[in-house]
């Protein structure tokens, strides 16, 4: 069966937020193997609109075509997937990913042109779909049918999965910017060596798509990828993108073992950030040694009231001691805050810029609060705020569509603002930064990404 895997284009355009759509290349290389005929069309990376778009998809010729789809890609998809369904009357429509895993059935209301609705990862129920189009296989949900059930569905052992189709998106062709945005070296490629997450932070729907049960891959499939990657494809840096990559710190540990053993040309990173509680001076020094020139972690926030409301399980003081430990061993820190949390207080808002620029970390992230549906906090701002009659249009990572109470979007923004310039204009941070993100096929999209977050979406 001729299939063809749609990553849609996003909002303000891929070049500055780039990175190989890993989920579906697990898909492309579970369906390959089971004989279908795959193409997968990646409009990050095509960087096409319009009429274009619309061509290669027709082009493609496919039987179902299989989209994949963040909740802020909803508001650029909807138009789309309504038109391609008029050119392509005859082809199934199947939808999973992210969106269509935390809304479930509701997704139906986004996109009634879809047949089929994938909850969880995606690998297993895609088979099952194929083969007994007439059963109803956990994680599937069908149009105009009532569902079994409404859980995500999770692969339970990962060894069962073939290594991702990486011929379907070679890492060469991704310039832009990595989840994470520090970047060293060209090309990269993520790689997850574990799935799942046990902790219920309530700003976070992971666990939506790859549940609350950590299960990891065989290190050795791991590294067949590695130096797949690295052999045939030249990639120069791997991104661990894991949610929990250090959680079981034996796992992390003979992970950076192997990586010392075997001497690569490749550099390494966890970019969706690592529990730093996770973290002791054993497997600092096993990451200095096997490649890791930066550390991730998210933060959220600087106050601790905040920390405890969001179910964080860290403090201020657990923060600032970890920091210090990935110091002392020549590590920098790149950490993520959040904006504008339910509850949160021009009073908390100031803690945590200043806390950011205390703390000691090389680099920081400041995003305004998203509701993500599925999140706890973001299904008790989605039970008072309809978001599907408006096409989730405020919906995206440069606006704040959720300011806590009394504060508007526009005041949210200006705080933004505010965290970035107070930790940025200073001498130190500036030139450590350089050093840290500096590369030159990055350098201007990294300016231009910092516009969209400064200076866009304050009126949504």
């Amino acid at each position: 069966m001729r299939i063809t895997l749609f990553y849609p284009p996003r909002p303000g355009g891929g070049g500055t937020n780039l990175v190989p759509p890993v989920g579906l290349l697990y898909l492309g290389a579970v369906l390959e193997k089971a004989g279908h005929q795959v193409l997968l069309l990646d409009f990050t990376q095509l960087e096409k609109t319009g009429d274009d778009l619309l061509k290669d998809v027709v082009d493609s010729s496919p039987e179902i075509l299989m989209l994949s789809a963040f909740t802020s890609d909803v508001f650029l998809l909807k138009p789309l997937v309504s038109t391609l369904k008029k050119m392509l009357p005859d082809v199934k429509f199947w939808l999973g990913g992210p969106h269509a895993s935390c809304v479930g059935e509701k997704a139906f209301l986004d996109f009634p042109q879809v047949e089929t609705v994938f909850l969880g990862e995606a690998e297993e129920s895609v088979l099952q779909a194929l083969e007994f189009p007439e059963a109803a296989p956990a994680g599937v949900i069908y149009s105009g049918q009532k569902p079994e059930s409404t859980h995500p569905r999770q692969v339970h052992d990962l060894s069962t999965l073939p290594i991702p189709a990486w011929h379907l998106a070679p890492p060469e062709k991704y310039r832009g910017l990595p989840n994470g945005v520090v970047l060293k070296k060209l090309p990269y490629a993520p790689v997850l060596t574990t799935r799942g997450c046990p902790y219920r932070c309530t700003f976070c729907a992971g666990f939506r798509v790859t549940g609350r049960k950590i299960r990891h891959r065989p290190l050795s499939q791991v590294w067949e990828e590695i130096e797949l990657l690295v052999n045939e494809y030249g990639v120069a840096e791997i991104h661990i993108e894991d949610d929990n990559f250090s959680f079981d710190k034996d796992y992390a540990k003979e992970f950076c073992e192997i990586a010392i053993r075997k001497n690569l040309p490749v550099l390494f990173s966890t970019p969706n950030g690592v529990r730093l509680d996770a973290l002791d001076d054993e497997l600092l020094t096993l990451m200095k040694k096997a490649g890791w020139y930066v550390v991730h972690c998210g933060i959220e926030s600087g106050s601790d009231r905040i920390l405890k409301k969001i179910k964080k399980a860290t403090t201020t003081s657990s923060i600032i001691k970890s920091i210090d430990l990935i110091h002392s061993h020549n590590i920098p820190v790149a950490a993520y805050f959040i904006l504008g949390l339910p509850g949160e207080t021009v009073e908390d808002i100031e803690k945590t810029i200043e806390f950011a620029r205390t703390s000691g970390v090389e680099w920081a992230q400041f995003a305004c609060f998203l509701p993500i549906p599925g999140s706890p906090d973001g299904d008790n701002f989605l039970k008072y705020n309809d978001m599907v009659s408006t096409g989730w249009e405020a919906f995206h990572n440069t606006a704040c569509p959720a300011p806590p109470a009394p504060l508007t979007a526009e005041d949210l923004k200006k705080l933004q603002r505010k965290a970035f310039m107070r930790f940025y204009l200073r001498p130190g941070p500036m030139l450590r930064t350089a050093a840290l993100l500096f590369h030159r096929d990055t350098f201007f999209r990294i300016i231009k990404r910092g516009f969209a977050y400064l200076f866009a979406g304050s009126g949504s």
